[in-house]
């Protein structure tokens, strides 16, 4: 299919296969696209070969157009959408979430402003999660404890607009890939980063988004909250067991160093992360000896996230001295 002549804005989806959350999807942003005269990309991480006939039909009906982008990863597929996206502006929601109404416009017209601040380069809103029937009575409050988590996904910067920030202290580092927009010149000197992001054969989870925002926020840009701009995410249940959030918080250790890295930021050092493993290992004894499981659960998902820390920044060592390697993994 041939690039689009220049349009406000394109909406971007990616995903591996068809499902009918895919179809779902983009029956919803191609009516929210086509009020602003924009268009929808659906850019399939894969082969053609990965959609069989029918399925390529009828997601061709949903969207302007299919492109396939054969390197494995998300961050190559996103990479190529903004290759091939004619929008000024270019939005981003995943195969499986639920974009509510007026959520394109909610997001794109900061950016399609004429009066726009000329730093301003993206924006955010929120994703709420849609938790499954029979999750454990755990995993809710673990996810909601922080306004931002790659559990569920959830990102909630509350009622008010308001700008990203890098203060660490403030979790308002970048919007989550599930719902963020960006100018198109945004990625003239930025892309998404193929060592981050979900990847079905280094099994990463994410992170990809979170770099991106930063090194556009350091670059003295701009990203935008937009409270009004509201994605909903289903939360597949078996993303709500203890398997998976073992799993995605030693990922998110990997993914913790790797952006750090990026930026040339201090990550935290082998010595250090090893001390606290040993001490969590130790603490995770004394609870189980107890019988205090709730405390043996907090422990463990903690214990995990060091894992990945220490897997990254000295993976040979601690394969060797504590046998940490990746958890397997949990079914998607």
């Amino acid at each position: 299919m041939q690039r689009s002549a220049r349009v406000p804005v394109s909406v971007v989806v990616t995903a591996c296969a068809d499902s009918p959350a895919l179809r779902a999807c983009l029956e919803t942003v191609s009516q929210q696209a086509a009020e602003l005269g924009g268009e929808v990309l659906l850019v399939v991480n894969g082969a053609p070969s990965a959609l069989a006939g029918a399925a390529a039909s009828e997601l061709a009906k949903r969207c302007d157009r299919i492109v396939f982008e054969p390197r494995v990863g998300k961050s190559h597929a996103l990479n190529r959408a903004v290759d091939e996206a004619a929008g000024d502006v270019i939005a981003f929601t995943d195969d499986d979430a639920l974009p509510q109404p007026g959520w394109l416009r909610a997001l794109g017209a900061p950016l399609l402003a004429p009066d726009r601040p000329a730093a301003l380069a993206g924006c955010g809103g929120p994703v709420q999660p849609v938790y499954p029937p029979g999750a454990p009575d755990w995993y809710r409050p673990l996810v909601e404890r922080r306004r931002t988590s790659f559990l569920g996904p959830r990102h909630d910067l509350g009622p008010q607009p308001l700008d990203y920030s890098l203060d660490p202290a403030d979790q308002t580092a970048a919007p989550l890939g599930a719902n963020c927009a960006y100018r198109r010149e945004a990625f003239a000197a930025h892309r998404y980063d193929p060592a981050l992001g979900p990847n079905r054969t280094t099994r990463m989870r994410g992170g990809e988004d979170t770099l991106l925002g930063k090194q556009l926020l350091r670059a003295g840009m701009r990203l935008r909250y937009c409270p009004d701009a509201v994605v909903r995410h289903p939360v597949e249940p078996s993303r709500a067991t203890l398997a998976y959030v073992l799993q995605g918080h030693f990922y998110q250790g990997i993914e913790l160093v790797r952006i750090q890295r990026a930026l040339a930021e201090r990550h935290p050092g082998a010595y250090e992360t090893l001390r606290k493993i040993v001490s969590l290992r130790r603490r995770i004894r004394k609870k189980l000896r107890k019988g205090d499981l709730d405390d043996v659960r907090e422990l463990r998902i903690r214990l995990a996230y060091h894992c990945g820390l220490a897997h990254e920044l000295a993976p040979a060592f601690v394969h060797r001295a504590f046998g940490i390697a990746p958890p397997a993994a949990a079914e998607d």
